[in-house]
């Protein structure tokens, strides 16, 4: 979940090598050759998104390349399990070393001439499919046309999505039910605020919650989707392909715009400080206490104190319910809480959004991969967005990218309703941050009362502007404002 790119300069590739002899121990996957056979490798290098095994992805997955390779026999597909805590880091070491392997996980820290343009590609039929469509549209194009997730900041494709995503949070049936909890008492905000005291006072940690920047990234999305629609439709001054105009979801040229022309100042803007002050009065009432020292690590928010039944609720992608298979208790999932004017004078009453998005199990290729290894990849990229994926989808809680197949059952919660609509904003929020923070939590010092909110704000603002100027320098953009 949740998707960003990276200003190339010399610092950042310092920063990359440096991060590559740092982790010694991890062995770099470098570009593999045919065999005299005309038999070619390749390797599929991310963080596992299913399970907590750092040795695969799971049986599902196994079979899913067992399948490929039997259809392909001229291919052999590696898998390369990086651990959640380092995986981004060493991707993009990788990457920017030109030794990452064929296929990475597309939320690695790159910037669009690092990756290869997957543009022409799509225009050709997917020899998978018998749409006799092109590839791309072959795709739920709600979801793929024009994705922030899939097209990098120059306008190029340069991912393609497995599955597609959805968040949500899961509550333990049982817990509820001891500490006196409905489910229907978490739809609002004092309402879950409420619930947590109550499964507090009953025992458990109410929402289970890590130090990652997914936990705080999606309350904050969801924060943002409910107070600053009227920021989102201010700024909105640019279409998807960088031209003059509006997009249904506002771009990233658009928050750059605002950041740089001063349009947009945190600072000042009364929706952001109640993004903070909101965010912070729900980790307080619900996150776990000791969070800030916990890992991310499996499928859920917070390690295992929700499948181990220590927590009442925790965040997870629809992907997670592979890790409740053999839990001891009846689970059910339910969207962010609704503000109410009683919470926020600012907050318009309607639900929270979030979105179904193509920003799940998405792939890419180097652009220094060549040859045979390119068509092997590209090949590969193409089997998993066919009618091939289906039975992956349905063990692994994957809903569909590509038209024509089914989701599995009881994901109602996540892709369904207004929680399944991606807000005017998107999933990107206004709070950007450069290259060198972009894996941690930046609201950590705020959330612990170790920083003010003033200064919170303050240093988001000019998080915000270095963001921006590296999006103009990606982008290429010529204006007047973006060359300044």
């Amino acid at each position: 979940m949740l998707v960003t790119t990276k200003l190339r300069t010399k610092r950042a590739r310092l920063f990359a090598l440096a991060t590559v002899a740092a982790l010694g121990a991890v062995t770099l996957v470098g570009c593999s050759s045919p065999s005299a056979s005309g038999k070619v490798t390749i390797t599929l290098s991310g963080p596992n998104q299913f399970t907590s095994d750092a040795n695969t992805f799971g049986p599902a997955w196994e079979k899913l390349v067992a399948n490929f390779e039997k259809d392909n026999p001229d291919i052999t597909l590696k898998t390369n399990v990086l651990p959640l805590t380092s995986w981004a880091q060493t991707s993009a070491a990788q990457l920017t070393a030109g030794t990452a392997p064929e296929l990475i996980f597309q939320q690695t820290t790159h910037t669009p001439d690092q990756v290869l343009s997957l543009d022409s590609a799509l225009k050709k039929k997917n020899p998978f499919s018998s749409t006799g469509k092109s590839w791309s549209d072959d795709f739920i194009q709600q979801y793929f046309k024009d994705s922030n997730q899939l097209v990098n900041s120059a306008g190029h494709y340069e991912a393609i999505p497995f599955n597609l995503v959805a968040v949500g949070i899961y509550y333990n049936k049982g817990i509820l039910s001891k500490a006196g909890v409905k489910a229907s008492d978490l739809k609002s905000f004092d309402g879950f605020i409420s619930a947590c005291t109550a499964i507090k006072g009953a025992g458990y940690a109410p929402l289970a919650t890590d130090s990652g920047n997914l936990p705080v990234g999606w309350a904050v999305v969801a924060l943002n989707s409910m107070l600053l629609n009227s920021e989102a439709e201010k700024i909105n001054q640019f279409a998807v392909d960088g031209t003059a105009g509006t997009a249904d979801i506002v771009t990233k040229k658009s928050i750059a715009h605002a950041y740089l022309t001063g349009e947009l100042d945190v600072t000042t803007d009364p929706g952001s400080a109640e993004v903070l002050k909101l965010l912070k009065k729900f980790y307080d009432a619900c996150a776990t206490p000791n969070w800030s020292g916990i890992k991310s690590q499996g499928a859920f928010t917070g390690g295992t104190d929700f499948p181990g039944g220590k927590a009442a609720m925790a965040w997870g992608t629809n992907f997670a319910t592979t890790g409740l298979a053999d839990a001891s208790f009846k689970y059910g999932t339910l969207p962010f809480p609704t503000l109410s004017t009683s919470d926020s004078s600012l907050a318009s009453g309607k639900p929270a959004q979030f979105g179904v998005t193509a920003g799940g199990t998405s792939y890419m290729i180097p652009a220094y991969i060549k040859g045979a290894e390119r068509a092997a990849a590209i090949k590969f990229l193409q089997y998993v967005s066919s009618p091939k994926v289906q039975t992956w989808l349905d063990k692994t809680g994957g809903i569909p990218a590509v038209a024509g197949l089914t989701a599995p059952p009881g994901l109602e919660a996540m892709n369904t309703g207004a929680w399944a609509t991606v807000p005017p904003l998107g999933q990107a929020a206004l709070f950007q941050v450069p290259a060198a923070i972009a894996a941690n939590n930046k609201y950590e010092g705020y959330l612990l009362g170790s920083t003010s909110l003033k200064e919170a704000l303050t240093k988001l603002n000019s998080d915000g502007i270095a963001w921006a100027k590296e999006q103009a320098v990606q982008g290429k953009w010529t204006e007047d404002w973006a060359t300044k």
